[in-house]
């Protein structure tokens, strides 16, 4: 924390050299309002408030991109390489509240659910459907 170094009593005010030396002091313990740049880990414990359109940037280029328009949400992965997500046990995509898992990404398997219940799911020999399949074709071979 910076100290402003002031006089006491009523002397003279402080001269421009001082005043000078004080806001310097100052500025090395704020982060400017925009461009400031942080080393080490950043604690945001009450969250980051981003607003429409505003995007939260990782990578030396901006490749990932995390962001809200108004009208959607979208993660944009838009540099080399692939975008991975990944977790120990299983990978969710769900609703909007997560109260219901729409698609279970597992190691061997792969379930799409609909009304919370799973209506298609990859096999290690094929596909499981549960209800009703509608197809335009139908090609069966042994």
């Amino acid at each position: 924390m910076a100290t402003i170094v002031t006089r006491s009593g009523k002397g003279s005010p402080l001269t421009n050299n001082e005043v000078d030396a004080n806001f310097t002091n100052l500025n090395t313990d704020k982060a400017e309002l925009s461009g400031a740049t942080f080393t080490g880990e950043i604690t945001a414990n009450g969250g980051i408030a981003l607003g429409d359109n505003d995007k939260a940037t990782f990578g030396a280029g901006d490749d990932l991109e995390i962001f809200h328009t108004g009208s959607y949400s979208a993660i944009k992965d838009v540099g080399t390489g692939a975008l991975f997500i990944g977790g120990d046990n299983y990978v969710d995509i769900g609703n909007g509240n997560l109260s219901q898992t729409r698609a279970r990404f597992y190691d061997n398997t792969v379930e799409l659910r609909s009304g919370g219940s799973t209506k298609l799911a990859t096999t290690p020999t094929g596909i499981d459907v549960t209800g009703t399949a509608t197809m335009d074709g139908l090609t069966v071979s042994s």
